[in-house]
């Protein structure tokens, strides 16, 4: 600091007392650190906190969550800092144009990637720093660059471009609608749709902030990261420098190997020693295959495409790995035992499908049974019969709806206390409460608040919460009039584009996901994995509405995306937290580059369905595009919309499919039970939530790249985080983000030069290492189309 005082001693800190001689500061108050608890500050040599270096000694354990942020991030802020300059915003929406496209495109790959919020992050970095060059000339060039690019302004453009950065569920509902409605909304009610289900969420946020995002128990594990490295960016730049020379050497070799398993030698997206030993079986291709979507399971096949490995076991902790670990190995058995034991008549589908079927196995056209409006006509029902899952395809679905309540149960076991304040208002004290408030002065004049007397538990001691303090929240009534808005457009597209939900059935929709995210948002800021419940959104849906697919699609699409967008924006005002970012900027980067990725995605989904509209109609799709994930809602759709009652409800086909909500309760009771009795076995390191998941996990996508997903996480997370502790300081989170940014980057450009993106898509020449009439990992090719 300027005047000689510690990053603490410049932040306002109750219940913290200071030793700057020590550079310790003790704990008064808080309820995760015993009383009198000292905690070291670890301090590279300009007085701030290094990353790098922080606890990196033999005989330092770092085992809270207070002692964890304190350690490895810095609690020091600069006031005088904006975020509000013209470059921050210009770089801010260039990041977000990129990253919409790059995540609508990914959209529609045989295996779903998200866009690496690290590589935004960097390049916005790089970006800023370049205009910081900017010569300071007269009124325009301070306008332009008014000094260095600093930590708030990249912390909002990041956040502005990461809003903007993902595929929004409601361009999935546009696509089965042109895909298979032949309905095409004019473009003013589809980006209303967009804006209105990408920003309700938001609205949810503002009752939520002070259980799920400012305690210190809700950590968000997967955005310290991007909180490290903003400060390693910004708080000492000859670390900057080196570890930018290590991305950029990553991210080029990334970027050259890509093109390998990309375009090149497809082959190696899925080496499997056991299809290429008999590649005449279709056992084989069950188990071992899994280089093409919806090819198999991809036991002990190698994948070498990071596209599909991904990065996200790289930063995710050991006991999320473990979990999945579990339910991956029972899905490979739940899946080979359902299928070779002609579950729901198995054997009549294909392996792995995410459409729906005749009892002979043909694709069901579901334009035989719809009637007027798109409603299921019972008569057509009757005569053309009940559509069939693939056996995959199902058992997903029921292990899915287990996982949600016991995800619910999980929470209600574990985490009460983190969550019951947001049922008080329904108590008699609570009630009183807010009558006592409505009739005081102000009581309507929702404008002001009571920021100085507002009491906020679980945050005693973090100096985090305390440095932000210094800035003015975000007033809820600017959620609410979003949530207002947003309801109010919701509404009108609903009738507007003649879906069949009534209005009750949206408002009903928008509660059940206020309510989900209630349990969703602890289990995100606490584990760090979430799954969306989809499944479980659908059947309500259906059972509420039945025999309306597009009326089901509006419900799913407002129940469930609704939870996302909040879980989104609940992640992005710790990380302002950690990043010391105004609230307000906060919320102004996000609905912004919400709005700006909205329209992005409509643009990028209608030139992708119109180009490959008969790749995207097939069951096995290719290894470059994919319908699967427009096929799987549209199909939940029809059948949760237009005949769950018959097929689902007693003595239906998939009656299980249901009743699994039911089970997911009891689920997690064993091993909290086990745990109060035994808290030696450790029971509490198993999250079913997690496990239940992915259990059905292998349903859908190219399933070759998880032998590589867990043997990259368990080296960085297991060996290298405890045998090689600087090392993996020093460069897992760069070479994660230059490794993403690196796929990302050559992605995008083969997707528009050679994949089809722009309209025409050019082959590489056949050859052994790239097989273009089968799968190219030389598995037994089952037609099913």
């Amino acid at each position: 600091m300027a005047d000689g005082t510690t990053p603490l001693e410049k932040a306002r800190i109750d219940n913290i007392s200071m030793d700057s001689k020590k550079n310790q500061f003790v704990i008064s108050e808080h309820d995760d650190v015993a009383v009198g608890t000292v905690v070291e500050l670890a301090t590279s040599k300009d007085g701030y906190v290094d990353p790098e270096q922080a606890g990196l000694t033999a005989d330092t354990t770092i085992e809270t969550n207070l002692q964890l942020i304190t350690k490895a991030l810095d609690v020091s802020d600069d006031p005088t800092e904006s975020p509000y300059t013209f470059r921050a915003f210009v770089v801010g929406l260039g990041i977000a144009t990129f990253g919409a496209v790059i995540a609508e495109i990914f959209y529609f790959k045989p295996q779903t990637v998200t866009v690496n919020t690290i590589f935004l992050q960097i390049i916005a970095y790089v970006i800023g720093e370049v205009m910081a060059l900017i010569p300071r000339w007269g009124r325009v060039g301070k306008f332009l660059n008014p000094g260095p690019w600093n930590q708030k302004e990249h912390v909002f453009a990041t956040i502005m471009g990461s809003s903007a950065a993902v595929c929004a569920l409601a361009t999935e509902q546009l696509a089965v609608q042109a895909l298979y409605y032949d309905q095409t909304p004019n473009p003013a009610s589809a980006i209303f749709l967009l804006l209105s289900s990408q920003c309700l969420g938001y609205g949810f946020v503002g009752s939520m902030r002070k259980l799920f995002v400012y305690p210190t128990k809700m950590l968000w594990p997967t955005i310290l990261p991007n909180a490290s490295l903003f400060q390693t960016l910004h708080l000492n730049k000859a670390i900057a420098k080196k570890r930018l020379k290590v991305f950029w050497l990553v991210c080029g070799f990334i970027i050259l190997w890509e093109m390998i398993p990309e375009y090149i030698f497809p082959l190696t997206a899925g080496i499997s020693i056991f299809c290429l030993a008999n590649q005449h079986s279709p056992v084989f291709t069950h188990l071992f295959g899994g280089s093409n979507g919806n090819e198999g399971l991809g036991l002990l096949s190698w994948c070498m495409d990071w596209q599909y490995v991904g990065t996200s076991s790289l930063v995710l902790p050991v006991n999320t790995l473990v979990n999945q670990l579990i339910g991956y190995i029972g899905c490979i058995i739940l899946t080979i035992v359902a299928y070779y034991a002609n579950v729901w008549n198995a054997k009549s589908f294909p392996f792995l499908a995410q459409a729906l079927f005749s009892a002979d196995g043909t694709l069901y056209n579901q334009t035989e049974i719809l009637g007027a409006n798109n409603e299921v006509d019972p008569e057509k029902l009757e005569a053309y019969g009940l559509p069939w899952f693939s056996t995959s395809n199902a058992l997903s679905l029921l292990v899915f709806n287990i996982g949600v309540t016991a995800g619910i149960m999980h929470i209600i076991c574990w985490n009460w206390n983190d969550i019951k304040d947001m049922f008080l208002w329904a108590t008699p004290a609570g009630l009183k409460g807010i009558v006592t408030k409505l009739r005081s002065k102000d009581g309507l004049k929702f404008w002001k608040g009571s920021r100085s007397t507002e009491e906020f538990p679980g945050t005693e001691g973090d100096p985090h919460f305390a440095a932000m303090r210094a800035y003015k929240e975000a007033p809820t009534w600017w959620y609410t009039l979003i949530l207002v808005i947003a309801l109010i457009l919701g509404v009108v597209c609903t009738y507007q584009q003649q879906t069949g939900l009534p209005w009750w059935g949206f408002l009903f929709s928008c509660f059940l996901s206020f309510v989900l995210l209630i349990f969703y948002a602890p289990i995100y800021g606490i584990t760090g994995f979430y799954y969306q419940p989809v499944t479980a959104v659908q059947m309500i849906g259906g059972y509420m509405i039945p025999g309306k697919p597009v009326a089901n699609m509006m419900f799913t699409l407002y129940g469930s995306n609704s939870m996302v967008q909040a879980l989104s924006m609940l992640g992005d005002l710790k990380l302002s937290q950690y990043s010391k970012l105004p609230p307000q900027a906060t919320f102004i980067a996000q609905v912004l580059g919400t709005c700006i990725g909205a329209i992005i995605n409509w643009v990028m989904m209608n030139t992708i369905v119109k180009n490959q509209r008969e790749i995207l109609l097939s069951v096995q799709g290719s290894n470059i595009w994919s319908g699967q994930n427009i096929q799987s809602y549209n199909a939940q759709a029809i059948a949760w919309g237009g005949t769950s009652s018959k097929i689902f409800g007693r003595g239906g086909t998939y009656e299980m499919v249901p009743i699994g909500l039911a089970l997911g309760i009891f689920v997690p009771l064993p091993f909290w039970v086990g745990h109060r009795y035994f808290p030696k076995l450790r029971l509490d390191y198993i999250n079913t939530f997690i496990i239940c998941t992915w259990l059905g996990w292998l349903s859908v996508g190219i399933n070759s790249s998880l032998l590589p997903y867990f043997v990259f996480g368990f080296f960085a997370q297991f060996y290298l985080r405890r045998y090689r502790a600087v090392l993996f300081a020093k460069y897992n989170l760069i070479v994660t983000a230059a490794i993403g940014g690196g796929v990302q980057i050559i992605v995008f450009i083969l997707t528009f030069a050679v994949f089809g993106g722009s309209g025409k898509s050019h082959d590489f020449p056949k050859w052994w290492g790239n097989n273009l009439d089968g799968n190219v990992d030389r598995c037994f090719r089952i037609e099913t189309d």
